[in-house]
């Protein structure tokens, strides 16, 4: 008995489906190797082919190769996974943390809802965008050094690892293209200084390794008015160049030689 426009309900079970949808229902999201250990720990092929039948009953979705998703009776007639996108991508990498516009939208910096659900990882993956579940994933490689700055929150009882609000804003400055541009950083500076420790702020500009999130932050806190920025001026006559404020617009306005910043957007508050 398939899904297509039906309830399904216990009876289109057997026992061991019912069993086992039982013991791994609470996981909501479960590996190969987990469904082994509950049906059969030396009959892979079983396994699968049990995990088959499962998913052609409706009762499972696979969200990538060896990693599938429960569907509970709660979902109703549509019959998807109710997994939230963020525990979802801790499956899709390891190790990994919510990041960039994800991140901004979790920690109420904006309130624009992200096209995709960005994930940062120190691992190199050979497709940095996926699909699963109807979502768009985009996976981002740190280098290991700049893989910090990460937390655990929860989502019910399931954690998941997401940057922290000011390693998020400065990834911001770092990519802004990952966060729909530096004048997106600017408007959530503003809105959440009273939140920010700044010194952990000026930390994380100096540990990411990249002058010009230094020169960015330095100049967005002087030109905001919302703290104290002489101890990254300092840090800026240490390096040469005139880097864009935004890397995602065009190489046009005017040089900042206070900050060796090409100022081509506008800020506001």
């Amino acid at each position: 008995m398939t899904n297509d426009n039906q309830n399904i309900t216990k009876d289109s079970l057997g026992r061991l489906e019912s069993d086992f949808l039982t013991r791994i229902g609470p996981l909501g999201i479960f590996t190969l190797q987990d469904a082994r250990r509950i049906i059969a720990p030396n009959q892979e092929k079983y396994v699968r082919q049990f995990l088959a039948r499962l998913k052609k009953k409706g009762w499972i979705e696979q969200v990538k190769p060896g990693l599938f998703a429960v569907i509970p009776l709660s979902s109703g007639t549509e019959r998807t996974p109710q997994i939230h996108e963020f525990l979802i991508a801790m499956r899709l990498v390891e190790p990994a943390a919510i990041s960039y516009f994800s991140a901004m939208n979790y920690h109420g910096l904006t309130e624009q809802l992200p096209r995709q659900i960005f994930i940062a990882t120190n691992h190199k993956v050979a497709r940095p965008a996926r699909e699963s579940l109807g979502l768009s994933y985009r996976i981002i490689t740190h280098r290991q050094e700049r893989f910090f700055g990460v937390r655990k929150e929860w989502i019910n009882e399931s954690p998941f690892k997401i940057t922290d609000l000011e390693k998020t804003l400065i990834d911001g400055l770092a990519m802004p293209e990952y966060v729909g541009g530096v004048g997106i950083v600017a408007q959530a500076l503003s809105a959440s200084w009273p939140r920010i420790d700044e010194k952990r702020l000026h930390e994380y500009a100096v540990r990411i390794g990249i002058s010009a999130v230094v020169k960015r932050l330095g100049f967005l806190i002087e030109t905001l008015a919302i703290g104290n920025p002489e101890g990254l001026r300092r840090l800026t006559e240490l390096s040469t160049g005139y880097p864009r404020l935004d890397p995602t617009l065009p190489a046009q306005g005017k040089h900042n030689r206070r900050w060796g910043l090409l100022v081509n957007a506008r800020v506001h508050l």
